[in-house]
């Protein structure tokens, strides 16, 4: 998959000292431990995020479990503020786990490299909270910039490629703050047919690894024309077999209908727009807010 992470928002959590573990606004313990299981059983909101990134990092690193009870880094305040709009598919979740990684592993003197990063991630999220999920959105956010990440199996090193992001031509990103939902509530479905080898949900996964692979080649060659066929193919492969709604079908047909490629960019409720020339924004932009959606450039971050 081709994918970037861009500065117009963004997570940060900060970690401080404190008498007990604090996590978020709802969570304070005497230990680790006791922090994680408080901050896990409450199951949503930051709290919940910042308990499973502590919980992975223990996993990682078991040694901070046997801490004594006089180190004083175990008296911590671990707080998360974002801007990232919730629920339209733009990894707001993940991105705050990734960001308490690296505060919490920075906090305890735990090396961790940007793989190993991702790699916790995905693990708290899909396998303590139960959320459907993937490598890319960790994988991109941990390395940051612009990447191709080949998510097919055995992944290696070599899976993540870093690219120059003066090869990405003109592009918007929009969303509508109406049509938040979790991404699980689209995603479950598609995985539970891909586990019983449904044979179109397997064709069209095969067929965006493809596109991907494609899209690289167009990038390098800086073919926008190439480019935007790709993208525009993206979205209705997935529409092919995701639940896709009418609101989510407009959000794509506003930018189309001015010229523009237009696919989601997760889940659905936010989309991904690859233009021509930066001539087209102006227009687009005030398609998007007459149809009462938010719209930006993204600002690229560089890795």
């Amino acid at each position: 998959m081709l994918a970037f992470t861009f500065r117009n928002f963004s997570a940060r959590v900060v970690v401080e000292r404190a008498e007990r573990v604090e996590l978020g606004s709802g969570v304070s313990a005497d230990t680790l431990g006791d922090a994680v299981a408080a901050g896990v059983a409450g199951r949503h909101g930051g709290g919940a995020l910042l308990a499973v990134a502590l919980k992975k990092l223990t996993d990682h690193s078991p040694r901070l479990l046997e801490l004594p009870a006089t180190d004083p880094r175990l008296g911590c305040r671990v707080t998360v503020t974002t801007d990232i709009p919730r629920e339209v598919g733009l990894a707001g979740s993940s991105a705050i786990v990734v960001a308490a990684l690296r505060a919490l592993a920075r906090w305890f003197g735990v090396e961790v490299d940007a793989a190993t990063v991702a790699e916790l991630a995905l693990l708290a999220e899909r396998d303590v909270l139960g959320i459907t999920a993937g490598p890319m959105d960790r994988v991109v956010q941990a390395h940051e910039g612009l990447l191709y990440i080949d998510c097919r199996r055995p992944r290696s090193a070599r899976s993540c490629l870093s690219l120059d992001a003066e090869l990405l031509p003109p592009l918007f990103v929009a969303w509508d703050v109406a049509l938040g939902a979790p991404s699980g509530t689209l995603h479950d479905p598609v995985r539970a047919r891909w586990e019983h080898g449904d044979a179109a949900v397997r064709a069209a996964i095969e067929e965006l690894a493809t596109l991907a692979d494609q899209g690289l080649e167009a990038l390098r060659a800086r073919d926008i024309p190439g480019l935007q066929r790709l993208v525009d193919r993206n979205f209705d492969v997935r529409a092919s077999i995701w639940n896709v709604t009418a609101r989510d079908h407009e959000l794509v047909a506003v930018g189309r209908r001015r010229g523009a490629a237009v696919k989601f960019c997760g889940s659905g409720g936010s989309v991904l727009g690859v233009m021509r020339d930066d001539a087209e924004y102006p227009a687009l932009e005030t398609a998007y807010r007459d149809a009462g959606c938010s719209i930006l450039r993204p600002e690229v971050a560089l890795g």
